[in-house]
């Protein structure tokens, strides 16, 4: 990227003045004079790597050819957005939107990367269609590393300017985003979505942020689970870091006196990401945080720090804090109809996919407790454009929020049309039929919602609108153990939490929050999509493309906040991208808070043990 920025660099596309072909420029206040009056300063440059979701399982699709005499051309894979796509591809085929079906399937985790159309996903109908017969393509793993959308990687040269008391008076960023050879879809989605979150959960009265999107020979960029927010997450609380050290004060003591309060609610960052302000509308920041450092016993914990390095071991021990806000929820509407069947069970479809969280879990509770019925009575599909007509898909943690508060509204007009049903059958106003539990009832008279089924059929579906971004609150700690000699890292403890407005299914919340952790461990800790000079891509197999094991996750200790969300009707936070983002900040203050009086500051990531060795080596005197 550095190459591609110089002087003179040659361009990928003659059409273009620079290599640089988007800019974006954020204000809040006047950052170059908070800068000026700051009583501390600290300047730095930090690289985040470039990365891609490695899912379980690679991208695939099989397409079924309609039959000669009519009928539907059938994709069957791993797309999260079908009814998007089957927008784009039917005119691409020269078909009605209505001759084109899509069928999402379980698949091993999406990430991010499964949201794009790709060459493949007309390529494989195409062929399918010239055959006249079935064709079945899965990418092998190399293909995915190679040719599934990279992210994150950027560099950052930044500023950040303290009061005496450490307050934080203001940002200066300019921030080079990689986006490969091709604007891709989602392409400008990450850094922008990173930039407008730089200033996080803290209050920042003044910050100056310019973008570059940079083109490089490398495979195109676009989203990866959380975009934009690891690397954003690990500048801002790399520089808190840097600055308690500066100022004399304990890390957890300067997050304090700089998180949004409560009664700041709602907060305006002043930041915009594709003309959305930034805008939290609830939350107790200060409350999170608090309970992360209870539940590390903080005291407790420096204490141990201090007599486990005092003993002269053979590692140093550091403990990192991180604490950021994951923007969730995510535009512009998601559908859920529900229908009743003459045999008891309920049938539920909705425009969202699954990639692995439990929606179908949580959207059977939803309607499970709407409508007084157990959620074991309720069958979920998802993700079919046949069953539902109109739909979004999953990304942005926005699965529980949007369809299942389109689920919650399709619950309540199924009870509506019941008891109209159940009304025009004894001849009474709809006011004087009862509904709970399934059943309706009026003077003596019942009916379940069965038996109004077996006459004709009842259901109801519903969309629900996005009316604004849905903001949660996320914090997280490190405990763990460096080895000078080796430079290895061990975690010892992981402790993260989420407001998540309310929690639906508790064990889902741990379930996505200790998966994060893994997941944010393994972006940390190994993995980095590397090219040599010509262009080539060398870490091409999980050999080169180091993957967390499960011997590199300690005990986890997930916990929720439950502060109501303003922005929908069931209060709902999404959660699918809180549990990673905050790693890679608190694991490199636990590696430099381990490390401190050596010199050593960690600026870019991956923390491998060879970076941690090089690092200590050359903050060393020499030696003749």
């Amino acid at each position: 990227m550095v190459a591609a920025l110089a002087p003179g660099a040659p361009r990928l596309f003659a059409s273009t003045d620079s290599n640089n072909v988007a800019t974006i420029a954020m204000r809040v206040g006047d950052a170059d004079a908070a800068l000026a009056r700051a009583a501390v300063v600290i300047r730095e440059r930090f690289a985040y790597p470039r990365q891609t979701a490695a899912a379980l399982e690679t991208r695939g699709l099989v397409a079924v050819p309609p039959d000669p005499r009519g009928g539907e051309l059938h994709l069957i894979g791993s797309t999260k957005c079908i009814h998007i796509n089957r927008t784009i591809l039917a005119p691409i085929f020269g078909i009605p939107v209505g001759a084109l079906r899509l069928t999402e399937v379980d698949v091993g985790g999406g990430f991010g990367v499964r949201g794009e159309l790709y060459p493949e996903d007309i390529l494989v109908p195409l062929a399918a269609l010239k055959l006249g017969r079935p064709v079945k393509w899965v990418e092998s793993r190399r293909e995915n590393l190679m040719a599934a959308n990279h992210a994150r990687e950027a560099g950052y040269q930044i500023d950040i300017g303290f009061d005496g008391d450490g307050h934080i008076l203001g940002i200066r960023a300019i921030i080079h985003a990689d986006i490969g050879a091709y604007v891709r879809t989602a392409a400008l989605v990450p850094a922008e979505f990173g930039a407008a979150l730089l200033p996080g959960p803290y209050r920042v009265p003044n910050y100056a942020c310019d973008l570059w999107s940079v083109v490089t020979n490398k495979t195109p960029a676009g989203t990866l689970r959380s975009p934009g927010r690891p690397e954003c997450n690990f500048v801002r609380e790399r520089l808190l870091d840097l600055g308690a050290a500066r100022l004399g004060l304990d890390p957890a003591e300067l997050r304090r006196r700089n998180l949004v309060r409560p009664d700041e609610m709602p907060y305006d960052c002043g930041t915009k990401s594709f003309g959305v302000s930034t805008v939290y509308d609830s939350g107790d920041f200060p409350a999170l945080f608090a309970e992360l450092l209870r539940r590390l016993d903080y005291d407790r914990a420096r204490a141990e720090q201090a007599a486990h390095n005092a003993r002269a071991a053979t590692t140093r021990r550091g403990i990192g804090l991180a604490v950021y806000v994951e923007k969730t929820g995510l535009g512009p509407f998601e559908t859920t109809q529900v229908e009743a069947r003459a045999d008891g069970r309920l049938l539920v479809d909705t425009g969202a996919s699954s990639m692995g969280p439990g929606l179908e879990t949580v959207l059977a509770q939803i309607l499970g407790e709407a409508l007084g019925l157990p959620a074991e009575r309720f069958d979920v599909r998802h993700a079919d454009t046949a069953a539902v007509e109109s739909g979004v898909g999953t990304y942005g943690s926005r699965g529980t929020v949007t369809a299942g508060n389109a689920a919650q509204l399709a619950a309540d007009k199924l009870i509506v049309e019941a008891r109209s049903r159940a009304a025009a059958r004894w001849g009474l106003a709809e006011s004087e039929v009862a509904y709970a539990r399934g059943m309706l009832q009026a003077d003596g008279r019942r009916v379940t919602l069965a038996e109004l089924a077996a006459e004709r059929r009842l259901a109801a579906g519903a969309s629900f609108e996005v009316p604004k971004v849905t903001y949660a609150g996320c914090a997280c700690a490190v405990v763990l153990d460096v080895d000078p000699e080796t430079g290895v890292v061990a975690l010892r403890r992981v402790v993260v939490g989420a407001d998540v407005g309310r929690a639906v299914n508790p064990a889902l919340v741990d379930a996505q929050l200790v998966g994060g952790v893994a997941f944010g461990i393994g972006n940390t800790l190994h993995e980095s999509l590397v090219y040599d000079a010509d262009g080539q891509l060398l870490s091409g197999t999980l050999m080169d493309y180091a993957l967390p094991l499960a011997a590199d996750v300690p005990p986890v200790d997930g916990f929720y906040q439950e502060v109501r969300a303003t922005t929908n009707p069931l209060g709902l936070r999404g959660l699918g991208e809180c549990g990673n983002p905050g790693l890679g900040a608190a694991i490199a203050n636990a590696v430099c808070d381990a490390l401190a009086g050596s010199g050593v500051s960690i600026t870019m990531l991956p923390v491998t043990p060879a970076r941690v060795f090089a690092a200590l080596a050359a903050s060393r005197p020499a030696t003749r």
